[in-house]
């Protein structure tokens, strides 16, 4: 693990006991804002190539047969690398690993405008799937992190706090268009700049959230919360549910693939 991704020490400092409510549940509000502002971000380079796909097509000379290989690129690698970074997401600075994530896909992404290669595109597709993979893991990790199951001495329980990231998989799928609606705006009908666009905006965001965000509430030394925020759980039965997830995701993505390729196999 990278240093600057390694998870932060304990607080040294301690903070007075009547100080921490109103702190911690400052910094729940800048958590959850900053996952859920962070996942937007993720969304709008994620569907960037797919809201699109029928320019690409027309402007690179690609069939729908090899657009298809391109989507299915992200299906495959994304299924998988959501079991290795979720994996990573777990000993590392969740908001570090997080941003770090989205910055390295944008970077990524912007690549889409300086080359019209299938080949190159199908490469850098799955190579983007895996920087993807770093997203839902760590966010989710926050929350767990932040927010107990009852909303006593929170701003809200973890279930709605959820609910609330959640919506940034609406809300990203929005902005991607407004993104590419703000690039044809100054850029014209460019699909370079539409990447582009993209990439700057979910770099400022990533930017933003390095700053926004935290790690672990031990960290800030909210150690008196242990009470609030402890999930009552054997080691057995974290580990099994932890598993089903992992299992839920490939499949889900996997499966979600397949029926990508068969449809396109369908359309010849």
């Amino acid at each position: 693990m990278f240093g600057f991704l390694k998870p932060a020490p304990d607080a040294e400092q301690k903070i007075s006991e009547e100080k921490v409510p109103r702190l911690y549940k400052m910094w729940q509000t800048r958590v959850l804002i900053s996952t859920a502002f962070v996942y937007i971000g993720y969304y709008i380079i994620r569907l960037i190539f797919t809201v699109q796909q029928n320019d690409i097509s027309k402007a690179y000379g690609f069939s729908m047969g090899q657009i298809g290989t391109i989507l299915s690129m992200f299906g495959i690698g994304y299924g998988i690398s959501k079991l290795i970074m979720g994996t990573l997401a777990d000993r590392a600075n969740p908001n570090r690993y997080v941003a770090t994530g989205l910055i390295v896909s944008a970077i990524i992404n912007a690549l889409y405008g300086t080359t019209q290669s299938f080949g190159m595109i199908v490469f850098l597709m799955l190579l983007n799937s895996v920087m993807q993979g770093m997203g839902a893991a760590a966010c989710q990790r926050l929350v767990g992190l932040w927010f107990g199951r009852k909303a006593k001495g929170s701003i809200m329980s973890r279930g709605t706090a959820f609910s609330i990231w959640s919506s940034a998989h609406n809300a990203g799928a929005l902005m991607c268009v407004a993104v590419i609606n703000l690039s044809a705006f100054f850029f014209g009908a460019s699909l370079q700049w539409s990447f582009w666009t993209a990439s700057i905006v979910s770099i400022v965001i990533a930017i933003i959230v390095l700053f926004l965000g935290s790690d672990r509430p031990t960290t800030k030394d909210y150690r008196q919360l242990k009470n609030i925020l402890a999930t009552k759980w054997s080691l057995k039965t974290e580990k099994l549910l932890k598993a089903m997830f992992l299992m839920t995701m490939f499949l889900k993505y996997f499966l979600n693939t397949l029926s990508k390729i068969n449809s396109c196999g369908r359309s010849f």
